[in-house]
């Protein structure tokens, strides 16, 4: 997912979350398989109100996006999609209109944990003031804020034209927050408010804040079912709130499973897993998950993220009274972020690779799958629109990556979930 962290890699020569996702040490438990690492940067609103002023921040091809006002529009609530579908939500954009300050699409560059390697990359911090943000694609709707009420509205209309039926909410608890953005538990009401409106659900995805154990994220947990889990919109399989636990493999399986049982919490779990033992140990009665996940974007990154292995995940995960639910994902490029990580890069291939993902899902027999991302642009697996391609305002920056058009992965999406729900709706 992200965060703003570098870890070690062996798996692939060098490399989560979104893969970026989080630390810059190798991971404790399994070194064979780190950099999980990448919180980035913030953005640029785009009301009506504001257009005139921040215009100098967005592409030219922004100004035919959705314009932004400062209040929702007072959408009718509409059908509910089918929940099995589901797409990685960051909320943690900001930029100066909005917030008074830039978050993560000002990201810097991230360390590489090798001394040599590091020295070629000096110290770089991107300039969104200069339509610089750390991503290879540029957002259609600007460099935006995640707090903007009419960027909620635009993001969850596009999530309901990609027929995702699920937005899983990156989220840690009152107090905490990742190294680069702000706290987003104030923005989850506003979510599911919006998810209500355009017949989606959504859940979280709890992030590994540092120092925590298994019996305090469960208390999070419990928080956050407290305060949401009644919300018509908060997504639920057997009638227990669902959370995504990333990096739950930190932690030991007898450590999660010994506070699942004294919290008795009530809740779906969801276990990150990177290869097949993460299922055997986390998923049913070692860890008590009650099922896994991919999330990574890149093929090969770990055994979890290659598609020719989900069959057999699903199988696994299956036989312990589990689910596994693989991440299709359109790309992986995060090199705006860690330059030096082009082993992990997966081109597009004009929405190719992103086919190929969705076929394996579909012929590995998951009842569920899962989008990475729906707006993680510091990785380049967002299926947001995105403008077309143009040089930031800065020397020496390159120019951004586009897609065929600017809705094309979410019309793509579409079509996919329509035929992977049809066919699980027939088994």
């Amino acid at each position: 997912m992200h965060r703003g962290r570098a870890a070690k890699a062996s798996v692939l020569p060098v490399h989560k979350s979104s893969s970026s996702k989080r630390s810059s040490e190798e991971p404790k438990r399994i070194p064979a398989l780190a950099y999980v690492a990448a919180c980035f940067a913030i953005g640029v609103l785009i009301g009506k109100a504001l257009r005139p002023q921040m215009a100098e921040f967005a592409p030219a091809a922004a100004a035919t996006a959705p314009a932004a006002t400062n209040a929702p529009t007072a959408a009718a609530t509409q059908k509910k999609l089918d929940p099995r579908v589901y797409a990685f939500y960051y909320a943690w954009y900001q930029n100066p209109a909005t917030d008074g300050l830039w978050a993560h699409w000002n990201h810097k560059h991230l360390d590489h944990w090798d001394a040599a390697v590091r020295a070629k990359y000096p110290p770089f911090v991107h300039d969104p003031e200069k339509r610089d943000v750390g991503a290879s694609f540029f957002p259609a709707l600007g460099a935006y804020s995640s707090a903007d009420d009419a960027i909620i509205e635009a993001h969850f209309e596009q999530l309901r034209k990609a027929n995702v039926g699920v937005a899983v909410v990156s989220w840690y608890p009152p107090g905490k927050r990742d190294a680069n953005g702000p706290e987003v538990d104030g923005l989850v009401k506003r979510l599911l408010a919006a998810a209500a409106r355009f017949g989606l659900e959504l859940c979280l995805h709890l992030e590994p804040w540092e120092g925590r154990t298994a019996a305090a994220q469960l208390k999070d947990v419990a928080y956050a079912v407290r305060t949401y889990g009644a919300h018509e919109a908060y997504h639920k399989i057997d009638g227990k709130c669902v959370f995504f636990a990333y990096d739950s493999y930190q932690l030991a399986a007898r450590d999660w499973r010994a506070a699942r049982t004294a919290a008795n919490d009530g809740a779906f779990l969801i276990a990150l897993a990177l290869e097949a033992k993460h299922v055997d140990d986390y998923v049913g009665g070692p860890g008590g998950f009650d099922g896994a996940y991919s999330y990574f974007g890149a093929t090969g990154f770990t055994q979890a993220s290659t598609p020719s292995s989900w069959k057999g995940l699903v199988a696994r995960a299956s036989a312990k009274g589990g689910l596994f639910v693989p991440c299709v994902a359109p790309g992986y490029d995060d090199l705006r972020v860690r330059p030096w990580n082009g082993a992990n890069s997966r081109g597009r291939e004009a929405g190719a690779y992103y086919d190929r993902s969705w076929r394996a899902a579909l012929e590995s027999g998951a009842a569920r799958v899962a989008v990475t991302s729906f707006n993680e642009w510091h990785e380049g697996t967002q299926i947001e629109p995105a403008a077309a391609a143009f040089t930031p305002d800065r020397p020496g920056v390159t120019t951004y990556l586009a897609y065929p058009s600017p809705e094309f992965y979410l019309t793509k999406t579409a079509a996919w979930v329509e035929t992977f729900v049809a066919a699980r709706r027939r088994a």
